[in-house]
């Protein structure tokens, strides 16, 4: 079942006015009280179709983080312009993972597609959800997506970890976990 909604979202999302969107997307979430709250923000670097991050660097009020493959982990970095490709083409920072997760008060969470619950689909890795499993302190977990990506329900496991905001370029939606 997930992997048919992969495949759909794909379809879906590469349809999608990216930069129209993701500049919704952008406004709402830096309009968040919560994103006022937080200093030290851990986001993706956005390739493709993807909901846009790339211009949120530019934002010098916030310490920037970036996650990096370690293995079968991620870990976190604070980001910088010397980025280079990993095995799936994605760029990461050069720079030295940091050793105290603590600081981090919102991570910034990629996805195919996102429920109302709080669940998303990635990229079938299971990177994030691990990352997030090990998280002990309690920042703001963030799902950026389209609203056409919204859907009812992304048939979650008992592997994956949810997320406690959506942002869409229609709202923002605030999950009870």
């Amino acid at each position: 079942m997930k992997n048919e909604l992969r495949k759909i979202a794909k379809e879906e999302r590469s349809k999608a006015d990216v930069i129209r969107l993701s500049e919704k997307i952008k406004n709402n979430l830096f309009n968040m009280p919560e994103f006022a709250k937080s200093k030290n923000i851990l986001a993706y670097y956005s390739i493709g179709s993807e909901v846009s991050t790339l211009n949120y660097f530019e934002n010098k009020t916030k310490n920037w983080y970036l996650p990096k493959i370690d293995g079968d982990n991620l870990v976190v970095c604070p980001y910088n312009n010397n980025l280079r490709e990993n095995k799936y083409k994605i760029l990461e920072p050069e720079s030295k993972q940091i050793d105290d997760l603590s600081i981090i008060d919102m991570i910034i969470v990629p996805a195919l597609c996102a429920d109302t619950m709080g669940y998303r689909i990635g990229y079938g890795k299971g990177f994030y959800d691990r990352f997030l499993k090990k998280i002990s302190h309690s920042p703001y977990k963030v799902i950026l997506t389209y609203s056409v990506l919204l859907k009812d329900d992304v048939f979650h496991s008992e592997f994956d970890e949810r997320c406690q905001i959506i942002v869409t370029d229609n709202e923002i939606l605030r999950i009870e976990c």
